[in-house]
């Protein structure tokens, strides 16, 4: 037995565990076997191919198997669930590229949109919804033998209110032939926002604006393949929410659409868009990784600010831009592998990334903002592509515990703050084309032992403090000369003076 298949095996096999304990009303109690699993399921080994996760709506991995590049997956057998019909998976599985997380669709039985809601207050639980209503009759059944038929067009406001303690499930149905949608503030005129536990969305081509947001008890949703769009804040603080397959209907989703979902673990992106939008998943703390499947082209700023728990993420050969800040304050992060066609790294994407040990800079990134791996104090290595011809601002800034960096010849411009702070960089090679060197580009960089400057006109110093805090014994080298002109030029040059006693000639 392969040990790729051993993996899928052992995979599958803590699935039916999850489920079967699950099936019983309990849970894994055991936090070490939580972690361990968590940390398996983060492995990507390159050896054993792309990672292919099958993922049901709730976040449980159904079926890990790992294939070579251009394979197709084999997909479990889909789960059933009370209520709810399999429609399919929400990317391909066949002729996959990259790693990827593939997610289970599911419409309703019963055709409607469901939301279980849950009345636990003495005073009663009165339920408020605002459907917009195209053309038709929506029929409402409030779950405990009462029920509403609405036949206006619009906006309209219908509430019920709940006197018995218990768990009732709303369906809405529009009438064959009409259509409805969930407008803004969908469901934002009822008491409490505890008491939506469950949303089965179907039969609604939109869903607007605010619709979920502050539904704090909110734990499950699926959305079925007649949804198109999605709107601003849709689950904005819904802060029990566990996990998101979006359907492969989608065409978008609106900014902002899950952020400070704090519960949220698992997330699940069809193969039908293009862009993962702004502050999507802005703090979701619990949130351990994302795969993007082919087709994302662009990362908009603070998609993934502040999930700290991210360990892992997976971009496909399509990405060509990652804007400010996507993936800032990611601490768990560890690794990095940005594909070759990424044109664009904004300001400060990694930001304090405190694990981030490695990264590879694809020879496709021509255009890159500053501080991209501001305070990434674990970064071990990095590479500089051999198509760049200036090193951005505060590129490695605060990056501690960076032990070597080398530059290519072609480079001409040192960013201001390139690498400010990095206090394990012991050498440095600044080749004959470089022309300037910006402030603070190697300030505090405290164990220093050697400067090789190869160009025999001193690079312009664009601040006296570019070597600030160098070490007593480093050593700045210049090109020797029969007469020491080269040497007594930097040692007079313009804020290279500050140095000259650390300045030594090669030798031959």
């Amino acid at each position: 037995m392969s040990v790729a298949s051993e993996l899928t095996r052992l995979s599958a096999a803590k699935a039916d565990l999850k489920r079967a304990i699950n099936a019983k009303g309990g849970m894994l109690v055991n936090e070490r076997l939580s972690e361990y699993a968590s940390a398996v399921d983060a492995l990507l080994p390159e050896d054993f191919g792309n990672r292919i996760r099958f993922i049901d709506y709730d976040g449980t991995v159904l079926k890990t198997m790992f294939i070579a590049e251009g394979e197709s997956a084999e997909p479990p057998t889909p789960p059933e669930h009370p209520g709810m019909v399999f429609q399919g998976w929400n990317c391909e599985y066949s002729n996959i590229s990259g790693h990827r997380d593939i997610g289970a669709i599911y419409t309703t039985e019963s055709g409607a949109a469901e939301f279980d809601v849950r009345m636990e207050i003495p005073t009663g639980l009165t339920v408020t919804f605002y459907p917009y209503i195209e053309s038709g009759t929506l029929h409402i059944d409030w779950g405990n033998g009462s029920s509403d038929d609405i036949t206006a067009t619009g906006r309209q406001s219908v509430s019920f209110t709940y006197a018995d303690y218990g768990t009732y499930t709303i369906k809405m149905k529009i009438s064959d032939g009409g259509s409805w949608y969930i407008p803004d503030y969908f469901c934002q005129g009822s008491s409490g926002n505890y008491y939506l536990i469950a949303a089965r969305i179907a039969g609604i081509r939109q869903m607007s604006n605010y619709a979920f947001q502050y539904k704090y008890g909110l734990r499950t949703i699926t959305m079925d393949r007649t949804l198109q769009s999605m709107g601003e804040q849709i689950f904005y603080e819904c802060r029990s929410l566990v996990a998101i397959v979006f359907p492969d209907s989608l065409t978008s989703i609106g900014r902002y659409s899950m952020q400070y979902c704090y519960g949220l673990s698992r997330i699940v992106f069809p193969d039908s868009i293009t862009i993962i939008p702004e502050q999507v998943c802005y703090n979701c703390h619990v949130l351990d990784g994302v795969t993007f499947p082919e087709g994302i082209s662009e990362i908009h700023p603070y998609a993934f600010h502040g999930c700290y728990s991210i360990n892992y993420v997976n971009f496909p050969s399509s990405l060509r831009s990652i804007r400010s800040y996507a993936f800032c304050v990611n601490y768990a992060l560890r690794e990095v592998r940005l594909p070759e066609g990424l044109e664009w790294l904004e300001d400060r994407v990694f930001q304090d990334c405190y694990a981030m040990e490695k990264v590879n800079l694809p020879e496709s990134l021509t255009r890159v903002n500053g501080y991209i791996f501001h305070h990434c104090r674990n970064l071990r290595h990095i590479n500089i592509p051999s198509s760049w011809t200036s090193i951005p601002n505060g590129l490695c800034y605060c990056c501690y515990s960076l032990e070597s960096i080398e530059i290519p010849e072609n480079i001409t411009y040192i960013g201001d703050e390139a690498f400010y702070e990095c206090y394990r960089l012991t050498e440095v090679k600044l080749h004959a084309d470089i022309t300037t060197i910006r402030s603070g580009a190697f300030r505090y960089c405290r164990a220093m032992r050697d400067y090789y400057c190869y160009r025999e006109t001193p690079p312009t110093l664009s601040s006296s403090n570019v070597f600030n805090d160098i070490p007593g014994s480093c050593i700045i080298w210049v090109p020797k000369s029969t007469d020491r002109t080269i040497l007594t030029a930097y040692k007079t040059a313009s804020n290279w003076s500050n140095y000259a006693n650390y300045m030594k000639e090669m030798e031959e």
